[in-house]
């Protein structure tokens, strides 16, 4: 086994122990309103009770939809948290006995220029973490509208996380049903991701060696692939 078999088998046995945020579902007090959040936590679906008029006002369907967002997010941390907490299974013990720890592969031409780029990459990403720090301050506190074509509803975002729904009294005393409500809702959250990404892609600009590092630190097996050329 060279350093690279080691070093793959390595990333193997991180890989087991790494636990991906999954989607989950959250419904409010009532039941009324479901929303599901992807594994980054953004809203992705939102389901509305055909009878909602039964069981909310129409004042109450904005907070019920905030409920089921925080709802959502809360089983989505909770499932996280115990993941973290089970025993992972022992590893797999290796074909044959590793050899040393991977090192950096040396010749008479120099260090591997594969770890050299690696390394400038890295040197650069930290020469660009004051711009990132103070875009990282900043999406903290930003607010993001999110609307929807028709004014209908409007969502409100504090940084990443939803902070009002906003729907539109009248429409929904008059005509409103439940899926013409989940699919407003989900345009005005569509808006708002789609202004948060454009201002991210443009920061990202800025700091182009960082997210480099931040999507290798992402995606372990780019690193390897990286370094090894895999």
């Amino acid at each position: 086994m060279d350093q690279w078999d080691e070093l793959r088998r390595l990333q193997r046995e991180a890989d087991s122990l790494v636990h991906e945020p999954r989607p989950a579902i959250g419904a409010d007090d009532t039941g009324t309103v479901e929303v599901r959040v992807d594994g980054t936590g953004r809203i992705d679906a939102v389901e509305v009770h055909r009878d909602w008029r039964r069981r909310l006002s129409p004042e109450a369907v904005g907070p019920a939809v905030l409920a089921a967002t925080g709802n959502a997010l809360t089983k989505q941390a909770t499932a996280l948290a115990e993941a973290a907490l089970r025993p992972s299974p022992p590893p797999r013990p290796p074909a044959e006995v590793p050899g040393p720890p991977p090192s950096p592969h040396l010749s008479r031409d120099g260090p591997d220029p594969r770890l050299h780029e690696l390394l400038v990459t890295v040197t650069d990403a930290i020469g660009e973490l004051h711009a990132y720090t103070e875009h990282m301050a900043a999406v903290a506190t930003r607010t993001t509208i999110g609307r929807t074509r028709s004014g209908r509803v409007t969502v409100t975002f504090t940084g990443r996380h939803l902070t009002a729904v906003e729907i539109d009294f009248r429409w929904l005393g008059a005509e409103a049903d439940g899926r013409q409500i989940a699919d407003e809702v989900e345009a005005a959250c569509r808006e708002a991701y789609r202004v948060i990404a454009t201002e991210d892609e443009a920061a990202a600009a800025r700091t182009p060696h960082l997210t480099a590092v931040r999507d290798l630190a992402r995606n372990p097996r780019e690193f390897l692939r990286r370094i090894t050329g895999d």
